[in-house]
């Protein structure tokens, strides 16, 4: 249905920029949106009380997803952010909109060829997977597996760009620290070769300095796992974060570990993690593997929990009815076999043949033994 008009009955309004609309809006996330328009709204009502806290609240978004918005829409020059000497925000100003350079102009609807809808979602649909797949196989086919050397120039350059100076700004703050060259040697090879965004990039650093982990060679080891896993957007981080961390919890409490995994280990743990196996079902199978091998085995346990997989195992009175069965199976005497007793030659202490005695003998044996001087 063409022609349809859109008016408004209340004159109370916040102005939003049509380049915003038109450009900035389409290909940001959600939560990106809600803070440049509650920004927006910021500005026609001074007596709100306004701060990092306050928007997180009122959007019901974290303080983190807050501050990731604010750095985006410095990366697009949507915004601009003034720090204090203690990296807290002091103020925002909000930039005036242009067209970008490499966008095409805006299209009205009634210029488009006519399309029904579900050719239309047909399309999109067929468009985004074509994307996805262009963009999965340039990141397979691209992706070396150690750090390349990038040269002085190539890091000056990088640390330049107006899209990337903001990031390394932001590593520093999670870092707590100036960058090495090798720090930005990894955030050069994160964003170019594993085509890493921006986004990402922060929530790695984010998530393995709660761990305690700082040094590039730690946070290296986590995005080629993440990498290899085919995580490329912060949710899936954030969901596979909360799934591993379960897993290794149950697998370092029960082995003893006090250590981070190895990337053969990681292996294990992310297969147990795709298995759907709640903790306590993983940590039962480290301490069996304990208890069997007197080691951390990790071979051994997937074993063991591959099995549990197979039998349909999800809970602990699951692992209790397979145990049983197993004790039934190892305990019953199959039919038409003799017990071991019972079997000529069954037990190897009676090998030898054996003499019987008869009275005589006894009686003679006895005598023998009176008349022995010793006897006496």
């Amino acid at each position: 249905m063409d022609g349809i008009s859109v008016y408004s009955e209340d004159t109370r309004a916040t102005q939003v920029p049509n380049e915003f609309i038109d450009y900035y809006m389409p290909r940001a996330n959600g939560t990106f949106v809600k803070v440049y328009l509650y920004l927006l709204r910021c500005l026609t009502a001074p007596e709100l009380k306004f701060g990092i806290s306050v928007i997180a609240d009122a959007l019901e978004e974290t303080e983190k997803d807050i501050l990731r918005a604010l750095r985006y829409w410095e990366r697009e020059n949507v915004l601009s952010l003034t720090w204090d000497e203690q990296d807290d925000i002091r103020g925002i100003k909000l930039n005036r909109l242009t067209r970008p350079a490499q966008e095409a102009p805006f299209t009205a609807a009634s210029s488009a060829p006519a399309i029904s809808d579900a050719s239309a979602l047909h399309h999109a649909d067929t468009l985004s997977a074509t994307r996805e797949d262009a963009v999965s196989a340039q990141t397979e086919r691209t992706a070396p597996a150690q750090l390349p050397e990038y040269s002085p120039a190539q890091l000056e350059a990088f640390a330049d760009r107006f899209d990337t100076g903001w990031l390394l700004h932001a590593v520093e703050g999670y870092l707590e620290r100036l960058l090495k060259p090798a720090d930005v040697q990894l955030i050069l090879f994160l964003h170019e070769e594993l085509h890493f965004s921006s986004e990402l990039i922060l929530h790695l650093y984010e998530y393995c300095v709660s761990k305690g982990k700082k040094t590039p060679s730690y946070i290296q080891k986590v995005a080629l796992s993440w990498h290899e896993e085919g995580i490329d957007t912060v949710e899936k981080a954030e969901e596979r974060s909360l799934q591993f961390d379960s897993c290794f919890t149950a697998v370092n409490r029960a082995f003893a570990l006090n250590r981070a995994p190895g990337i053969s280990e990681r292996r294990f743990l992310s297969r147990w993690s795709a298995f759907g196996f709640s903790p306590d079902l993983i940590e039962e199978a480290c301490s069996r593997t304990l208890l069997s091998t007197s080691r951390p085995d990790f071979k051994y346990a997937d074993r063991i929990l591959e099995r549990w997989h197979e039998n349909n195992v999800h809970t602990m009175s699951d692992i209790k009815k397979l145990d049983d069965a197993h004790n039934a199976r190892s305990t019953r005497t199959p039919k038409g076999q003799a017990s071991e007793a019972k079997q000529p030659g069954g037990n190897r202490f009676n090998a030898f043949p054996q003499r019987d005695y008869s009275g005589s003998d006894l009686t003679a044996l006895e005598s023998a033994l009176l008349a022995r001087p010793d006897s006496r």
